[in-house]
């Protein structure tokens, strides 16, 4: 079977690891710091970097550092992962979903600016940012973004969970924001061997580090001088990231070739849609190989694949909003996200793939018939 992710097993990685922790702490170790300093060089970002337990926790401290008073609502997207809305109902927060592009899967800038232009004031003035979701490592026009939020007063907050590597006008993604959060789960394209992640902004250091510690500082343990949360990335996990970001710029090089070998070689049919042209000022991570299929040829499209020994994949089978528990304070019209997320499916484009299975996938699928 040609898995749609593959698990990484660095041997040589883990034979290192004893070694290293003979003169560094499994928490809080110096390596710990190594790393958020290459994540920072590597990005090449003014922001402060602060490594977490995960993902969702970036995104939780990023929304604490951001309060403000009178302003508990944000925008967002309704095609993402869970955290992406359950971290700010997290925090009693409230949200609002904004329609995706007509065949595309990231949220609509128009749809944004004319909801902010009607939008009742008692609802605006209680709105304090936009969390963009930059899904399988694509973004939007981020220039328009930044205009939009400025415009309005709003807090840009990125959600970069799937886009750590993705430029926009050749800066990092994360340059744009305000705040930005990433993950390093296992099956993202700069990974760790369990839970990780990092949060990206431009004040309030000494705030964040208290947030993510429990509330002390790392010199007096006994002085509780804010409310926090236990969010320390490990230093096991610290050493494989700093490993691992040794070998993302050529990851990402093989992930491009992926994706322009597909480009390149599966067959147009009036069925299935390729990812749709982005800004060209985008250069993306290509993390996930997204495609569209007619509603009713997906389940009998995934099965003949299985049958083929390919693993495809459906990312989402809900939008967010159609969770009792996320639903939105103000309900707008997300008809083309219904239809994305109807026809949505992903083929596997991980870094490990031998040409010989890309070959597979590519034979497989234009000999498909519906």
């Amino acid at each position: 079977m040609i898995k749609f992710f593959q698990q990484k097993k660095n041997t040589k990685i883990l034979r290192n690891m004893n070694n290293y922790f003979e003169k560094d702490s499994w928490v809080n170790g110096n390596i710990t710091f190594q790393f958020e300093k290459k994540l920072k060089d590597f990005l090449n970002v003014n922001h402060n970097v602060i490594s977490c337990n995960s993902g969702s926790d970036a995104l939780l401290i990023s929304l604490m550092l951001n309060k403000k008073p009178g302003k508990n609502i944000y925008l967002t997207t309704p095609i993402s992962y869970i955290a992406s809305a359950s971290i700010p109902r997290f925090l009693n927060l409230q949200l609002i979903y904004i329609d995706v592009r007509k065949n595309n899967f990231l949220m609509c800038l128009d749809k944004l600016e004319e909801f902010l232009k009607s939008c009742p004031k008692k609802i605006k003035r209680k709105i304090n940012g936009i969390i963009n979701v930059e899904l399988f490592g694509q973004t939007c026009n981020l220039d328009k973004l930044q205009k939009i939020s400025k415009k309005h007063n709003l807090s840009l907050i990125g959600d970069c969970a799937q886009s750590i590597g993705t430029k926009f006008k050749n800066k990092s993604s994360i340059s744009y924001y305000d705040y930005a959060s990433t993950s390093f789960y296992p099956t993202k394209i700069l990974s760790c061997y369990g839970d990780g992640g990092a949060l990206f902004f431009k004040e309030n250091y000494k705030k964040a580090l208290l947030l993510k510690n429990n509330g002390h500082d790392l010199k007096d343990k006994s002085s509780c001088l804010k409310i926090g949360m236990n969010s320390r990335l490990d230093s096991l996990q610290a050493f494989v990231l700093l490993k691992e970001i040794n070998q993302l710029k050529k990851t990402i090089f093989v992930k491009q070739k992926i994706f322009n070998f597909y480009q390149k070689l599966l067959t147009k049919n009036k069925f299935i849609n390729k990812p749709i042209h982005f800004d060209k000022n985008i250069k993306s991570n290509n993390y996930i190989y997204p495609l569209l299929i007619k509603k009713k040829y997906r389940t009998k499209f995934l099965k003949s694949m299985k049958k083929k020994g390919i693993e495809c994949k459906i990312f989402y089978t809900k939008l967010l909003p159609d969770n009792k528990l996320l639903k939105p304070i103000v309900k707008t019209d997300l008809t083309n996200a219904k239809k994305c997320l109807q026809q949505l499916f992903c083929l596997p484009s991980h870094e490990n793939l031998k040409k010989k299975e890309l070959i597979k996938i590519v034979y497989s699928f234009n000999k498909l018939k519906f």
